[in-house]
């Protein structure tokens, strides 16, 4: 059989190679454009793929971006987030078995985790051969056994998914050619197992077992070779056949020969692709291929042979053109999603629902205004047209031929050209009316004349300025006409009136009448501007239907009836202003409908019933179908195919094919319900976000891959957004949701995409939202989410049970020492006496004792202050920095220190445990251990030194160096920078302290870790880690102890806090050093007023000067 399937190949290539002469189309397409004004990141886009989970990831060249098909949610690159995408220009997307997203950038590969919504990068080190190759990576892809390739300028990489690391299979490398394209340089496997790599040199196809190239480059004197080194794109389609995009055409691979069949090069004069440059090739589900140009993007039909160039399309209400179309993604629905250098293009290419009437082959409307009044078809399937003032049109619409009667027309003359009505009567008579009269057509002379005359009827000339809103025949062939001035009957050739008198119930509730129908009873029924009514036609009276001051609910509700239809089942339905009825003649009862129950609009303009019983209705806003048997709604509007949301009243018709017509105020729409296409494609659904809206932590949790998640019971509300990932029409997806838990009722939402719940109990939920594409296909299986409200535990049995068990343990306590009290009470008399007399003994010898003291803390402070840096130091090694320093007590707990040594500037702010002596003996521990660390070890990372300095720390106060004998358990909190000087770079290291880095009029705060130097003992491995900073001119660093932010003051006696310091920052910066200085101290007195110092304070503030730096 392979000799059969490389005939059969061998024949396909020199068919297209045929058939490329064949003249090529163009075409319009239906667009949507989505851009920054949407919410992309970017308009650039480099890649769209859609993954198994049914979202859309659109690449561009600054960010990510992930649409549900209501938001995008975007992914940039964060410099102080090791977790965020590596680099934001984005060359290449794809996903991996386990739903992880691939990125190569221009600086590294990032993967997202879908689990942890955390991004893991990989980079290059060219000291170590197991990472990347280049960081500037071109394609990412995952291979049918699940392993990631990554393609780099000169290299095929290979991801060890075991070890974490890479290997390298350079291939050749021209040094005189060069890419740096993105998109270039695909990595395809094709149905054969062979893998196949895009280079700027030729195309590859690498031996996994060998570990080997095989190379396809150009050669100029032969034209079976490929037409072009740079290889853009491989793709083989549904027929086996592999595509290769390059930068001068496009290139047809044959396996059996090896040589390749080229198309739409430079150099061929058939050419009429408008770029040679291809740079991504798709299939849809039709077969067809889709090529991205430079230029725009084509349709390929390999058995027709035809090509649809698109380089321009309207969207949005303007005309683009298509340019640098570099990802093209059909996805499970057959929409197009085009990457262009104008933003993302959808292209939902499904056919419309409704055929349409409305402008020529030439693009001029069809008929005149194309404002469509009335419409009727006749027996030899010709449907006449009235217009809003245009006149009369006889259509065919096999042909397309039309014949105009209008009022300026002698031979084809009519009395007005407002043409509101058309009739075919039981004599096959067509008669219209207009708004100046009602005429019959002659077929045999091919002109209307008056019916009256032609009937001999005498109208007293009732019709003349008179609009004639429609026609009805009853069981005895009497014609019934409604118009703006009363309802007529024509009865044995007599014409009859009805009118509305006030003064007798019994006549009709208005003299506009806008809808007359005969029931299967035979009872005539008249909608009016003031109400329904129905007529006896043997008694000739009228019974009444009008809405009431105040609505019931079982009457109309609106009066203004537009329209009227008696269905098959004997149920009479009302059109009217504000709703459409369903009218039970048994019950006399109304049931309304309106866009609460789904209707786009409330104004009814007209009402038929196809085949299966259902009622459409159009309406001010589009049209609508309502099945009878469950009461749901569907609505259709412009994007469906219909002329215009406006429809006109009284603008239908069902013929006898069972075909409907709809007109309005831009041409008619026909259509089979039966034949309406329908996605029955079940989508798939997915929980987008978890939003806490109550509570003290406002935020948006990630669901992604979850199928539980906890809150706690002080989140007072949470909406969860959900979206059904059809695209076709995301604004007519519905859903409804069920909570276990809350309710087993399943909840209708409508269109809404988002759920809202406050005020759970503790427990346990069940949350399942299911939900249907815009044709009411529906998932019923859902999504279920499972939440778990916890129960703080201060309201737990537990806490209850001992609440109890300590009010009795305080019972007995508070009596046992009451009964000490009193005890002692009697014993503190019989002492005080003793006591008062040694009291003044004891206070002379506490004046001695405190003097004694007081000299030893002075001395204390001088041999502080002679080991610490002095403020002229300081300032000679920062000049540009100022040093505020208010210790609590004589001696302080607080200290700074400075130092240079190769080059690199060394700062440390420290706050020890405790005030005055013991912090101050602190303080001299650590000043020495840092002077040994930096001067004598020599180490210059600021991680390292804490490190070391903590191991100092907790040496010095051990008996020994076991593990379990620290003796004292005081530390620091450490903020320890370093400045290179040669480099511009900012380092820091922080021990529960951070450091504030002012920017741009913005600040930012660098976090240190989360323990204190000495703290701990020598098991345990606390590793303190490091922050680079590059620093910019203009860069403002602030580093601090805590004193500063807790001290008490202002008008409630509250602490200062880090916001209000932070907000004093902010205003102060720009200002010169000693001001900014002189503002902190007069700030922190103002506010500590008369309160006492509560803490050591320390600020040291440093604008690096980069002109020194080098």
């Amino acid at each position: 059989m392979k000799w059969l399937s490389r005939f059969f190949s061998s024949i396909t290539i020199l068919l297209i190679a045929i058939n490329l002469a064949i003249p090529i189309s163009s075409s319009a397409i239906r667009v949507n454009l989505y851009n920054v004004d949407n919410g992309l990141t970017q308009s650039v886009i480099t890649g769209v793929i859609q993954d198994s989970y049914g979202f859309l990831w659109i690449a561009t060249q600054d960010g990510l971006n992930r649409y549900d098909g209501y938001f995008f949610k975007t992914y940039r690159n964060n410099p102080l987030d090791s977790n965020s995408l590596s680099n934001n220009y984005i060359n290449s997307i794809c996903e991996d078995r386990n739903g992880n997203i691939w990125l190569g950038t221009n600086l590294g590969l990032s993967v997202l985790s879908r689990k942890s919504g955390r991004f893991f990068n990989y980079y290059s080190n060219i000291n170590d051969p197991l990472t990347l190759s280049d960081n500037r990576i071109y394609t990412v892809y995952e291979d049918k056994e699940g392993v990631i390739w990554i393609k780099t300028l000169t290299s095929l990489d290979k991801f060890n998914s075991k070890e974490n690391n890479f290997t390298r299979y350079p291939h050749y490398n021209d040094l005189f050619t060069f890419s740096t394209d993105p998109g270039d340089f695909d990595i395809f496997e094709d149905s054969q197992g062979i893998l196949w790599v895009g280079t700027k040199d030729g195309l590859c196809f690498f031996d996994r077992i060998l570990k080997i190239f095989k190379r396809y480059s150009n050669d100029p004197t032969d034209t079976k070779t490929i037409s072009n080194d740079k290889i853009k794109d491989v793709f083989e389609d549904s027929n086996n056949n592999l595509w290769i995009g390059t930068e001068n055409g496009l290139n047809l691979y044959n396996r059996r020969t090896n040589k390749f069949a080229r198309f739409f090069t430079k150099s061929d004069k058939n050419n009429k692709l408008k770029s040679s440059i291809i740079n991504v090739i798709k299939e849809d589900k039709a077969g067809i291929l889709w090529i991205g140009t430079d230029v725009g993007f084509s349709s390929f039909d390999p058995k027709t042979h035809t090509l649809i160039n698109y380089n321009d399309f309207n969207a949005n209400g303007e005309k683009h053109i298509a340019s640098s179309v570099q990802s093209i993604c059909v996805d499970r629905t057959g929409i197009l999603w085009i990457g262009s250098l104008q933003g993302l293009i959808k292209s939902d290419r499904k056919p419309l629902k409704f055929k349409l009437f409305s402008k020529d082959s030439l693009g001029n409307p069809l008929f005149a205004n194309n404002i469509i009044a009335s419409i009727s078809e006749d027996n030899f399937g010709n449907i006449w047209v009235g217009t809003w003032g245009a006149g009369l049109f006889k259509f065919n619409p096999n042909t397309g031929e039309k014949i105009l009667f209008s009022y300026a027309s002698v031979k084809r003359h009519i009395y007005n050209d407002f043409v509101h009505s058309s009739y075919i009567n039981q004599q096959n008579e067509l008669l219209i009316g207009t708004r100046d009269g009602i005429q019959v057509y002659l077929p045999d002379k091919k002109e209307f004349v008056d019916y009256f005359a032609f009937k001999g009827i005498i109208n007293y000339g009732l019709f003349r300025n008179n609009r004639i809103y429609s026609f009805a025949e009853d069981r005895n062939g009497c014609l019934w006409i409604a118009t703006k001035i009363g309802l007529y009957q024509i009865k044995d050739n007599t014409l009859l009136g009805f009118c509305n008198n006030p003064m007798d119930s019994t006549t009709i509730t208005s003299g506009e009448v806008y809808d007359v129908i005969v029931d299967s009873k035979g009872y005539i029924w008249a909608g009016t501007l003031n109400g329904l009514n129905k007529i006896d036609p043997n008694s000739q009276k009228a019974s009444r239907f009008v809405r009431k001051s105040i609505y019931s609910g079982r009457q109309l509700i609106s009066n203004e009836v537009m329209c009227l239809h008696e269905d098959s089942k004997g149920f009479i339905w009302v059109g009217t202003s504000n709703g459409l009825h369903r009218f039970d003649q048994n019950t006399n009862n109304f049931k309304l409908f309106t866009e609460d129950d789904g209707l786009p609009n409330n104004i009814i303009y007209s009402i038929e019933e196809d085949r299966k019983g259902r009622i459409w209705v159009s309406t001010n806003w589009g049209l609508a179908v309502l099945n009878p048997e469950t009461d749901l709604i569907k609505s259709y509007d412009v994007a469906d195919g219909l002329q215009s949301q406006e429809f006109n009243v009284g603008s239908s018709y069902k013929s006898k094919s069972g075909e409907m017509l709809f007109g309005g105020i831009s041409g008619f729409n026909t259509f089979f319900p039966d034949s309406i296409k329908v996605n029955k494609q079940i989508p798939k659904i997915a929980i987008t976000s978890f939003d806490i809206l109550g509570g003290k932590d406002r935020k948006t949790l990630s669901v992604e891959g979850l199928d539980e998640i906890e809150i706690s019971k002080e989140t007072s509300a949470f909406t969860i957004e959900f979206s059904i990932l059809d695209f076709s029409r995301s604004e007519k997806n519905h859903y409804a949701y069920c909570m276990k838990g809350l309710s087993d009722q399943w909840i209708d939402l409508g269109t809404k995409h988002s759920a809202t719940f406050s005020n759970l109990n503790a427990g346990t939920y069940f949350f399942t939202i299911k939900g249907s594409n815009s044709d009411m296909t529906w998932n019923e299986e859902g999504k279920t989410l499972k939440i778990i409200v916890n129960i703080p535990f201060w309201r737990s049995n537990a806490a209850y049970g001992l609440y109890g068990f300590l009010a009795l343990i305080g019972i007995i306590f508070y009596l046992r020492n009451r009964t000490k009290h009193f005890r002692r009470t009697n014993q503190f008399l019989k002492e005080r006496e003793y006591a008062m007399s040694k009291v003044e003994k004891q206070k002379e010898e506490l004046i001695l004792k405190n003097k004694s003291i007081t000299d030893s803390i002075n001395y204390a402070k001088r041999l502080q202050e002679a080991i610490m840096p002095s403020v002229a130091h300081f300032k000679k090694l920062l000049p540009d920095s100022f040093l505020f320093y208010m210790p609590k007590d004589i001696v302080s707990g607080d200290f700074y220190w400075v130092n240079e040594t190769k080059n690199k500037i060394f700062v440390a702010v420290v706050d020890c445990t405790g005030h005055g002596v013991p912090g101050a003996f602190m303080s001299i521990i650590g000043i020495e251990l840092l002077r040994n660390i930096t001067n004598n070890q020599g180490v210059n990372d600021a991680a390292e030194i804490l490190n070391r300095l903590n191991t100092g720390v907790i040496q010095t106060f051990s008996k020994d160096y076991s593990e379990n004998s620290s003796l004292v358990k005081d530390g620091m909190d450490v903020s320890f920078c370093i400045i290179d000087k040669e480099n511009n770079i900012l380092q820091f290291a922080g021990a529960f302290s951070n450091l504030y880095l002012i920017r741009d009029s913005k600040i930012t705060e660098i976090k240190g870790d989360r323990y204190s130097v000495g703290m701990g003992n020598l098991s345990e491995k606390q590793l303190f880690s490091s922050h680079y900073i590059p620093i910019q001119p203009e860069d403002m660093i602030y580093i601090f102890t805590d004193g500063y932010a807790d001290q008490f003051g202002g008008l409630e006696n509250k602490k200062y806090k880090f916001r209000r310091f932070r907000h004093l920052l902010l205003n102060i910066h720009k200002f010169p050093l000693e001001t900014q200085r002189q503002y902190i101290e007069d700030s922190i007195n103002e506010w500590k007023g008369k309160n006492d110092q509560v803490d050591d304070i320390l600020i040291i503030g440093i604008k690096p000067d980069l002109s020194c730096m080098f």
